[in-house]
């Protein structure tokens, strides 16, 4: 069974270094999580401001990273 559990900017980027298949860890971010299995992080998310200028009005936020390592439902 998953759990969500907290995770470090410094962890989530270094997870994502390791597992993302073609995007490197963004650069910053408001907050993430991760998905673990009980015994390792399974999965990542980091959320931080909209690219887009238009949409960064202060009170909406955007997934800037997904990551997982495969297993089974870690993305939903």
């Amino acid at each position: 069974m998953l759990k969500i559990v907290p995770i470090s900017f410094k962890d989530a980027k270094k997870y994502i270094q390791e597992n993302h298949r073609h995007h490197k860890p963004p650069q910053g971010w408001k907050f993430g999580a991760a998905a673990s299995d009980g015994e390792k992080i399974v999965g990542v998310v980091t959320i931080g401001r909209p690219v887009a200028r238009m949409l960064d009005d202060g009170h909406t936020l955007e997934v800037t990273r997904l990551c997982t390592d495969g297993t089974k439902n870690a993305a939903s």
